[in-house]
């Protein structure tokens, strides 16, 4: 789901590097590609000029737009050094957003550590893969879904506060792990951020208030190993004052519903504490199935799992 209101991005592509080199079916992806882009007024910029200096200073001039508000997809080895090199070694802030593409049956090969994502073909391409591409090389969360009441969103370093006073509140820390101490929780999430949504694209998530942009809660999943099993697990807390309003349920089923469509997991694991009750019951409401008991890092779970039909 796209949230073109949260980021202002546009996507320059060459017309003179495509034309000439692609494939049928591959012109074909790429016109879809640009009929989109263009429904969602994000600009599609068509070169016929081959100095890709002075046409994309004419464009960020005649746009008023900067070069981090910009995404190039580059088919020539040389697009991605001259994309690269008037950029700041230490900050990715002021750069081009680079997807590098290696058009079929065309012999330069892309240089990988240049590009912020290598593409093989263009037929899986749509314009959330190119919006999500951008927010990931600055930084930004992805918007996961919505519900009726909510939205769930990757947690950033600027909600720390709001993490903590989450956790702060009673009875938040009776059945889940507590934070680390500020500055060792801020390192955790920075690493979380980078390696867990960077290459897994899912992870736990902050569940926002459409109307509020409040902090209900956390939910999502996580990847984990359990006992000799690779497994998705759901993880999810609620503030206080948000409990008993069917917040949980409905996050819950906003979850199990994206897993089915975006993972090929086809199970989704839970663990429980013995007497975490509220949890008991929504798992069985939900439509979860107990197993055998298991026990994880020194402690005894109640241990739940969901097939998809």
């Amino acid at each position: 789901m796209c949230h073109w209101n949260i980021v202002n991005w546009n996507c320059i592509i060459r017309k003179e590097t495509l034309e000439e080199k692609l494939p049928a079916e591959e012109k074909h992806a790429l016109s879809r590609l640009q009929k989109e882009l263009s429904e969602q007024k994000k600009v599609g910029l068509l070169f016929t000029d081959a100095d890709l200096e002075k046409d994309i200073t004419f464009f960020l001039s005649g746009h008023h737009v900067k070069p981090e508000e910009c995404m190039l997809l580059a088919t020539e080895p040389e697009e991605v050094a001259w994309a690269k090199k008037d950029a700041d070694a230490d900050s990715d802030s002021d750069q081009l957003t680079i997807i590098g593409y290696e058009v079929p049956d065309f012999s330069k090969q892309m240089p990988l550590s240049n590009v912020d994502m290598l593409l093989l073909g263009l037929e899986e391409v749509d314009t959330e893969f190119l919006l999500r591409t951008f927010q990931r090389k600055h930084h930004l969360p992805w918007r996961i879904l919505e519900t009726k009441r909510c939205y769930l969103r990757e947690i950033t370093l600027d909600d720390m506060d709001d993490l903590f006073d989450l956790y702060n509140k009673k009875g938040i820390s009776d059945y889940i792990e507590p934070l680390y101490e500020r500055q060792e929780e801020e390192e955790y999430q920075r690493a979380y951020i980078e390696n867990m949504y960077g290459y897994y694209g899912y992870g736990m998530w902050l569940v926002k208030g459409k109307d509020t942009h409040q902090l209900i809660g956390r939910a999502g999943i996580d990847y984990r190993k359990l006992l000799d099993e690779e497994i998705i697990e759901m993880g999810y807390v609620i503030a206080p004052e948000y409990q008993r309003q069917g917040y949980a349920y409905e996050v819950c089923q906003a979850i199990m519903a994206w897993v089915k469509n975006n993972l090929e997991f086809r199970r989704i694991d839970c663990l429980v504490e013995p007497g975490n009750e509220a949890s008991l019951g929504l798992l069985h409401k939900l439509g979860f199935q107990e197993t055998e008991k298991i026990k994880q890092d020194g402690k005894i779970f109640r241990h739940f799992w969901y097939f998809y039909p």
